[in-house]
């Protein structure tokens, strides 16, 4: 495994995610247990081990694209093999937030509008209602036929059922709150970058 030069750019950006992320990445041993475990790692999808191999040998650009941190579905699965307790989560929000900054496009298309529809389902009914978000999805990122095949199928497997698209308005309570602690560090965050 190679490790950083000595440049001083590389070292810089090791010592922004280290120190944005909370994570110690130097201890990591690459063992492989984390990519071994993770269910989204695969050949165009390299996993937590090639993404903190990346962030040690000073990468920035190809740590700050790397699809990795953008399927990372923080199941929690590479933290807990971790021999070293790495929280790969905290590394890939931390990369998401650093490529925001740096204005680097999403490697999926159309991701930011997934998750915001996905989030305003969640916030509205209480769960995600997947066949009104992918059906939103769609509609917005003007393919409104992309997944119709499937959704057949689905459908006469008994899968999903058009009923699920009427409107439920259930919201709970308690994601309620969690959306509006969210809102208010948002809010906090903002106010702290703004401080001289």
């Amino acid at each position: 495994m190679f490790r950083l030069k000595g440049n001083a750019q590389e070292k810089k950006f090791l010592d922004q995610v280290m120190e944005r992320s909370g994570q110690n990445l130097l201890r990591c041993l690459q063992c492989g247990k984390c990519s071994g475990s993770c269910p989204i790692a695969s050949p165009t999808v390299g996993g937590p081990r090639r993404l903190i191999a990346r962030i040690l040998s000073g990468m920035q650009e190809a740590a700050l694209t790397d699809p990795t941190w953008w399927y990372c579905v923080s199941c929690g699965t590479c933290a807990t093999r971790c021999p070293v307790e790495i929280n790969m989560y905290a590394v890939a929000t931390t990369l998401c937030e650093m490529a925001a900054d740096q204005g680097i496009q999403a490697s999926e298309p159309g991701i930011h509008l997934f998750e915001e529809l996905f989030l305003k389902s969640v916030q509205k009914n209480g769960r995600v209602r997947e066949l009104n978000t992918v059906m939103q999805f769609n509609l917005r990122s003007r393919r409104p036929f992309a997944d119709a095949a499937i959704g057949a199928k689905m459908a006469l497997k008994g899968v999903i059922s058009p009923v699920a698209l009427l409107p439920s308005g259930r919201s709970d309570p308690q994601v309620t709150q969690i959306f509006q602690k969210i809102r208010q560090h948002a809010s906090e965050r903002k106010a702290e970058s703004r401080m001289p």
